[in-house]
């Protein structure tokens, strides 16, 4: 089983859009079992997925994590994917956590009992570097770095690269990172190709690569995460849902 952790410390760098729209591709058209993870004290996902958070306010990942309640309790139905969801009390994980004996493997023993249920797992991680980024990248057997084309997105990244080869090597020898994924992509500017050339360097230090996939921005992207719908079956994303397509043939999935 594959678990792909979405991870960049930054908002607004499409984390949430590549989790979704790779588990309604998995679960539509490849007939996969998926269950999303929302570690994201935002909920985003959650809500995209039509999930009612009040109906989950204790059986969802915080209750999950603080060994309250069994995965079986704890998983929403959506229509193509399964997901647990989030809390906004995550955004206290930091301290609910800090005195927790190793408190890093806690979403990847929580997870375990599910293994045999789910063909993929893919999480949705916070915009931050904090104890839940960990769980994330200890639990996980694929990494996926989104990045804006810009500068300022940029500038996390050899930070976050650092957590990675930590946590590969004193907690998950076998964690991968697959690439960096360009995201809301123009491809017009000076600067996108500038950055995309800074990328490549970045790509090459951290060992890795910048996917030749680049996503496109579109809004009804947005609509139809604001409407609780699916994207790959909302109009007008046809577009974005051929690129994610095209992101999983660059993903060597088991």
């Amino acid at each position: 089983m594959e678990i792909i952790s979405v991870n960049i410390q930054k908002g607004g760098c499409g984390k949430t859009t590549t989790c979704q729209v790779l588990a309604e591709i998995l679960g539509k058209e490849f007939d996969k079992n998926v269950l999303c993870v929302d570690m994201d004290p935002q909920c985003n996902l959650t809500a995209a997925a039509g999930v009612n958070l009040l109906e989950y306010q204790e059986k969802n990942l915080l209750g999950l994590l603080k060994e309250e309640y069994p995965i079986q309790d704890c998983i929403a139905e959506s229509e193509y994917y399964d997901i647990i969801p989030g809390s906004l009390n995550l955004t206290d994980a930091d301290t609910i956590f800090n005195n927790v004996i190793s408190k890093e493997t806690l979403l990847k023993d929580a997870l375990a009992p599910a293994a045999s249920a789910y063909d993929i797992i893919i999480i949705d991680t916070p915009p931050s570097l904090n104890v839940l980024a960990s769980m994330a990248l200890t639990a996980c057997t694929k990494v996926i770095i989104p990045c804006l084309a810009d500068y300022f997105a940029m500038m996390g990244l050899n930070q976050l690269f650092g957590r990675i080869s930590q946590i590969k090597k004193k907690l998950n020898p076998d964690l991968s990172l697959e690439g960096i994924l360009l995201v809301k992509y123009g491809g017009r500017a000076n600067l996108d190709k500038a950055v995309v050339d800074g990328l490549d360097d970045m790509a090459k230090r951290m060992e890795t690569k910048v996917f030749n996939t680049k996503v496109r921005e579109r809004v009804k992207l947005r609509e139809a995460q604001s409407q609780q719908q699916s994207v790959i079956d909302y109009p007008d994303t046809k577009d974005v849902v051929a690129d994610y397509r095209e992101l999983l043939k660059e993903i060597e999935l088991k």
